[in-house]
């Protein structure tokens, strides 16, 4: 009988990938559609974020690299690509209150661009990935927000 029970549980789906909730993201709103050059007014109006490219595009489950833009803002009107800012990565899940648990790495490459790598968004569903960018004049994020199947 033991056997038996070992025989039927195995297979029940034991891996997480099995136990994740299906998400059909053509039916979820309020989230971005990527596009290269997706923009985002920082929080604080100082910053102002593009997202130049995604590996794989658009983003995907797992690990992705992105290239974002950074320029400055003044008075509303968007100015100078950031150089040397300091940037803050952090992918969360809403829905099931996490963040990823893998580190982003952040290098400059020129002009305010910096690649971002691993963005990691490692289950289906709604992903909020929060860019904070800090100057020596200022600090400003914006929330990028994806679906991912």
């Amino acid at each position: 009988m033991r056997i038996l029970a070992l025989v039927v549980c195995s297979a029940c789906g034991t891996t997480p990938a099995d136990d994740e909730e299906y998400v059909d993201c053509a039916t979820v709103t309020n989230v971005d559609t990527f596009t290269v050059g997706l923009e985002k007014m920082g929080m604080a109006g100082t910053i102002d974020f593009k997202l130049m490219s995604v590996t794989p595009a658009p983003p995907a489950r797992g690990d992705n690299d992105w290239v974002v833009q950074l320029n400055a803002v003044a008075s509303g009107v968007v100015g100078a690509p950031l150089t040397a800012a300091t940037l803050k990565v952090t992918p969360f899940m809403p829905a099931h209150g996490h963040a990823s648990g893998v580190t982003t790495t952040v290098t400059e490459l020129a002009d305010g661009q910096y690649k971002l790598s691993p963005v990691n968004m490692a289950m289906n569903g709604v992903w909020e990935v929060t860019i904070r960018g800090t100057t020596a004049s200022t600090t400003d994020s914006a929330v990028y927000k994806f679906c991912i199947p």
